[in-house]
């Protein structure tokens, strides 16, 4: 169930069906989940500084049932930075991103939590 959120001041028309597709292919990869489960959004238009400036910037939050983890970290950060970056044009100092590595107990799916349907 990974899901990846990026809020950023850019503009809706900057964020093409292509950036979400391959947001989602990305996800999908990084953390070695099915990309079926991977839910991607990107929220444009929103009104952010960072550092005080109002120059491209964006905040992101990344959710997943494990992969996540002090040294996996590193390695989702350094992608996702690359990928903003190339493809939003957000430089890497500009943005923040929260992991949370949720219970499975947390997380509803299908009328439940993960929990049951993973039997856990």
């Amino acid at each position: 169930m990974p899901y990846l959120e990026i809020a950023t001041n850019l503009t809706k028309e900057k964020i093409t069906p292509e950036i979400l597709t391959n947001l989602s292919k990305l996800l999908s990869a990084i953390l070695g989940k099915a990309e079926q489960y991977c839910v991607v959004r990107v929220i444009p238009d929103q009104l952010m500084t960072f550092g005080g400036s109002s120059d491209p910037c964006a905040t992101a939050l990344l959710i997943s049932l494990g992969k996540l983890g002090v040294e996996e970290n590193k390695g989702h950060a350094a992608k996702i930075y690359e990928f903003v970056e190339n493809s939003l044009g957000i430089p890497g100092d500009r943005m923040y991103i929260q992991f949370f590595d949720k219970p499975s107990s947390e997380i509803g799916y299908k009328g439940t939590t993960f929990h049951q349907l993973l039997g856990r």
